[in-house]
């Protein structure tokens, strides 16, 4: 009897100690990737004090979105990400896929999903702000951006690589290549930030843009619109590394 016992209290301590250990097991698995977050490499102000050294690399910074904007290590030019392919502006104005080994010192990113949808035609780009402003549903939200269709005229700009010891951005932009592009079908992406957040990023419109032959692009500084569709996301979620 006393031996039935113990083999009884020797298989009930195998059980307990199998059970515990997966339970370990399952709370310490690897957490899902958040995608209604919108997840940031180091505040604007903080970049644009001039601190462009790359702190993330693209292949980290791949895990975190398919779609966003940002720059490179020494601000060699500007970033887009449009469904999970990420590409490189430089100065010269010609886009090409990011090497996942490149670093960022500062980019914004995250899962496009769609929230509203709506055209546009003939407008420049004050117009298409204001319509926009017109379907932002709060002003104490992100919104993700996406415009794509044929644009008249598009007017961007990338910075050259900087040297150390970097200037602000300010500075920098001082010697950014601009291009003019006339009659191009392309995307236009990037981001709403409230006015609460200025500083944290940039607030307002922050808008990227490549044509759809990867022949050109930048960040957005004008635009004519003749027919497009506007994408919007609403993202109430913010993650932001410090570097």
């Amino acid at each position: 009897m006393q031996k039935s016992t113990k083999s009884l209290l020797a298989l009930a301590l195998i059980v307990l100690v199998v059970f515990s250990a997966d339970t370990v097991l399952l709370f310490q698995s690897k957490p899902a990737v958040d995608t209604d977050t919108l997840f940031q490499v180091a505040a604007f102000n903080t970049f644009s004090m001039g601190n462009f050294t790359g702190v993330m690399t693209y292949s980290e910074l791949g895990k975190h979105g398919d779609f966003g904007i940002g720059t490179f290590d020494g601000l060699n030019g500007e970033m887009i990400a449009l469904n999970g392919v990420f590409y490189q502006i430089p100065s010269d104005g010609v886009p090409r896929e990011v090497n996942a080994s490149m670093t960022t010192p500062y980019a914004t990113v995250t899962y496009f999903h769609v929230d509203q949808t709506f055209t546009v035609s003939n407008l420049n780009y004050t117009q298409l702000k204001t319509r926009i402003d017109d379907a932002l549903t709060s002003q104490g939200v992100i919104y993700a951006i996406k415009v794509t269709g044929t644009f008249g005229y598009a007017q961007t700009r990338s910075p050259a690589k900087q040297t150390q010891p970097y200037p602000l951005l300010a500075d920098a932009l001082k010697t950014q290549s601009i291009f003019n592009l006339n009659s191009v079908s392309a995307t236009a992406a990037g981001f709403w930030f409230p006015s609460n957040m200025n500083g944290v990023d940039y607030a307002g419109y922050h808008l990227h843009l490549i044509t759809d032959d990867h022949s050109a692009g930048g960040h957005m500084l004008d635009c004519i619109i003749q027919n497009a569709t506007v994408e919007i996301e609403h993202i109430n979620n913010y993650r932001l590394i410090l570097p």
